[in-house]
């Protein structure tokens, strides 16, 4: 029996293989940062706002790299534990807790390489206003008719902590939840 053929969908093969050189970037991107330093993308995003804008919150550090309190929230306790960010209490109001980085975090994004989030957004920032809603749009519409819709979003590079609950044995991954 003969194979049915296909119809060509140039526009659908040129969104297709933009996703894959954009997974392909990132996942270079970020092995590079796990083997070089010894800490995720995410981490080190976040290490390089620190570095420009030093004492900022949680709830500030989420609006600047675009995700929940949550997330960032499990970042910076990563970082915390790795000894690379301080928790103070903010100098002007003790109530209010600020982050900065410690001598060896400071140290650590001297000899690091840019952050590909950094250069998407840069690149993003370039597109005409009526490109970006386009394409913002485009790319939501295109989850949802996908069935993504509804898996949530993370800091790019975050690798979420292990369901304690779970087996140590289990190797199935579970979707994508935080944002």
């Amino acid at each position: 029996m003969a194979k049915a053929k296909k119809k060509r969908q140039p526009d659908l093969s040129r969104a297709l293989n933009a996703v894959r050189r954009m997974v392909r970037g990132l996942r270079s991107a970020a092995e590079a940062v796990e083997r070089e330093l010894k800490i995720s993308g995410a981490q080190l995003f976040v290490l390089k706002e620190l570095a420009d804008v030093p004492d900022q919150s949680v709830k500030d550090l989420a609006a600047v790299t675009m995700t929940t309190h949550s997330t960032v929230s499990q970042v910076v306790s990563q970082l915390i534990a790795k000894g690379l960010v301080a928790r103070t209490s903010d100098p002007s109001d003790r109530r209010r807790a600020v982050l900065r980085l410690t001598r060896q975090g400071a140290n650590l994004v001297r000899r690091s390489p840019g952050v590909i989030q950094a250069d998407l957004i840069e690149g993003f920032s370039i597109l005409r206003p009526a490109e970006r809603r386009g394409l913002a749009n485009g790319l939501e519409k295109w989850l949802d008719a996908s069935g993504m819709a509804r898996v949530q979003s993370r800091m790019l590079f975050d690798k979420p902590l292990l369901d304690r609950r779970r087996s140590r044995s289990s190797t199935r991954s579970e979707p994508d939840q935080g944002s």
